[in-house]
C-alpha cells in the first residue's frame, strides 16, 4: 500500500510539473480551509488560453465510470450511491463538445452526475470564456494545471463545476456530496 502511495504521489508530482502550460504564470495560489478537501486555485483570469499539446488529452479519459479517479475517493465520493442511466443529460459544454464518459449516481437526497467531454482546444477556450454568463466563476488551478469553474447547483447544498484544460471539459455537478477530493483525483489521472 505505501509502495502504491508512494507511486501515486509521484505520479501526481510529475503530473502537476507537465501541466503548467494549461495555467496562468501568473496565478498566485488562494488559501482553503483545512477542514474540507478542495482545489488550490489562483486569482481569476479575464480569458482562458488553452495550452497547445502535441497529444490530445481524451486519450487519458477512462473507459468506464468505474475507474474514474482512485478507487479510494471513488469509493468515499459515490460508494453509498446507486450507479443510475447516465445518458440524455444536457449540461453547459463547448460547442462541437462529444461527449465520452458520462456517470450518475443518486440515493434519496444525494446525487453526483459527472460528463467527460471533448473538443477542439479552441471549442474548450470559448466555452470558457461563455461560463461566466451562466453565473460560473473561472480559475486557473494549480495543483492540475486546468481552469476549474463553479457556481452553486439550483438546489439547496449542490454544486456545478466544470474544469477544463486543452481538448478535455469535466463538468460535475453534485448534490449533498463533497466531490472535490475526487475531482481533483479525475483531473489529476485525465491531465497528466
Amino acid at each position: 500500500m505505501r509502495r502504491r502511495r508512494s507511486a501515486v504521489f509521484a505520479a501526481a508530482v510529475l503530473a502537476v510539473a507537465g501541466l503548467t502550460g494549461c495555467a496562468s504564470e501568473t496565478a498566485e495560489p488562494v488559501a482553503t480551509a483545512a477542514s474540507t478537501p478542495s482545489i488550490t486555485v489562483a486569482t481569476p483570469n479575464a480569458t482562458p488560453t488553452p495550452s497547445v499539446s502535441a497529444e490530445s488529452l481524451a486519450a487519458n479519459v477512462p473507459g468506464s465510470c468505474d475507474e474514474l479517479g482512485t478507487a479510494s475517493s471513488r469509493a468515499e465520493t459515490v460508494g453509498g450511491l446507486t450507479a443510475q442511466h447516465a445518458d440524455g443529460f444536457v449540461r453547459p459544454a463547448p460547442a462541437n463538445a462529444t461527449a465520452v464518459l458520462s456517470c450518475n449516481w443518486i440515493q434519496e437526497e444525494a446525487a453526483v452526475l459527472l460528463i467527460v467531454s471533448t473538443a477542439t482546444d479552441t471549442d474548450v477556450s470559448e466555452g470558457l470564456s461563455a461560463l461566466a454568463s451562466e453565473g460560473y466563476e473561472c480559475q486557473a488551478a494549480q495543483d492540475f494545471g486546468a481552469h476549474f469553474c463553479t457556481r452553486p447547483g439550483d438546489a439547496g447544498d449542490s454544486e456545478d463545476v466544470v474544469v477544463a484544460c486543452d481538448d478535455v471539459w469535466i463538468y460535475l455537478e453534485t448534490v449533498n456530496v463533497n466531490a472535490r477530493a475526487w475531482l481533483s483525483d479525475i483531473a489529476a489521472q485525465i491531465f497528466a
